[in-house]
């Protein structure tokens, strides 16, 4: 194993759009990124006292602290998400906030943080050499 290969590919740190559904998609940064390591960071200043003294947070702090760093900083928008009765959710970080600390909704927020937390989903590609390399493979084409 080439360990460049590997681990040292370069990922995007700026927001990319995944499809939902035919109509629908959401817009993501990427949790490893640098922009994302410090918005985090600064979001758990205020706890980082009672943390480094071995303190815990509550599971209520955890979920909101959780919805609130996905709705203010991972989430970058969206298009084709619908309510209950079939009307378009404009997207803000508040109505982000308010959807993700539904508990109706927690798959969609596990799906947001598997998507947002996958990062082969936000390696930068090198060239277009590098692309027209992995679809041969990946399509097994390499072997003609």
């Amino acid at each position: 194993m080439n360990i460049y290969d590997a681990f040292g590919a370069d990922l995007i740190d700026s927001a990319k759009t995944f499809p939902l559904s035919e109509d629908a998609s959401i817009t993501l940064m990427p949790t490893s990124g640098e922009a994302s390591k410090r918005a985090f960071e600064k979001l758990m200043e205020p706890y980082s006292v009672r943390l480094n003294a071995g303190g815990k947070l509550t599971d209520a702090e955890n979920k909101l602290l959780n919805a609130k760093f996905f709705a203010n900083n991972i989430i970058k928008g969206w298009t084709g998400i619908k309510d209950a009765e079939g009307n378009e959710i404009e997207f803000s970080p508040e109505r982000a906030e308010a959807l993700l600390q539904e508990k109706k909704l927690e798959r969609f927020f596990l799906l947001i943080i598997k998507i947002a937390n996958d990062e082969d989903s936000f390696k930068a590609v090198r060239d277009e050499d590098d692309l027209g390399n992995s679809l041969l493979t990946s399509n097994g084409l390499d072997d003609q």
